[in-house]
């Protein structure tokens, strides 16, 4: 009796292991094959590679223009825009706003972006600046600069610029804005070329002529 439900059961689990059989053979020949549908899976992130955000120091800055004259900064013994960096929390407009009116004492009333200027160096790191044009609506002119870095603010001749500005990628971008009057993004790699202008006296004529200059300067240029 054992026997025969042995040979019953094996008979019944051999007849199902045929269908199973059965139901995998190959398709007769010149039928498609069925295709089926398989998700494939995300790459795996490989851990240690995913780089650090960049983070480059933000600028701003605002021109000033009265006529034929520019409004410029004097910080550190040095002349530039007036400019400064970005606070925790602040807008890109309201720090230009602030900046100008604490390093010239003008209150501005910001109008189109001029232009961005991008630079990074080694001995600098990596800066992004944005300049928009303002129009005067009140204050006095004279610094207000709680730092006390900037020493003096004043209307200069624009065509005197290169006697003032020696950081190039500014001088650059503020001339071409001059011309153009549209924005523009510049980027510098300044381990590969010039950062300032330096100031030569022609031989004989006694005139001041730029000439380019690989000086790092300081801090207080850019």
């Amino acid at each position: 009796m054992a026997d025969d439900v042995k040979t019953a059961t094996g008979g019944a689990g051999g007849q199902r292991r045929r269908r199973r059989r059965r139901n995998v053979r190959p398709a007769p020949a010149g039928t498609a094959p069925a295709v089926t549908s398989v998700p494939i899976p995300a790459a795996p992130q490989k851990r240690g590679q995913k780089r650090p955000l960049a983070e480059p120091r933000i600028g701003v800055g605002c021109i000033v223009l009265r006529g034929d004259e520019i409004l410029l900064v004097r910080e550190r013994g040095r002349w530039s825009l007036p400019k400064g960096g970005l606070e925790a929390g602040e807008l890109v407009q309201e720090g230009a706003r602030r900046e100008t009116y604490e390093e010239t004492g003008l209150v501005v009333e910001l109008r189109d972006l001029a232009f961005i200027v991008e630079f990074q160096a080694q001995t600098w790191g990596h800066h992004l600046q944005f300049f928009y044009t303002g129009r005067e609506v009140g204050g006095t002119l004279g610094p207000r600069d709680p730092d006390r870095d900037v020493q003096e603010a004043k209307f200069v001749p624009i065509r005197q610029l290169r006697e003032f500005i020696r950081f190039r990628p500014r001088l650059v971008a503020l001339e071409t804005w001059l011309r153009e009057r549209r924005p523009r993004h510049f980027v510098f790699n300044l381990d590969k070329e010039p950062a300032m202008l330096r100031k030569r006296r022609r031989v004989g004529v006694g005139a001041v002529e730029p000439e380019v200059s690989d000086d790092v300067g300081e801090e207080a240029d850019l």
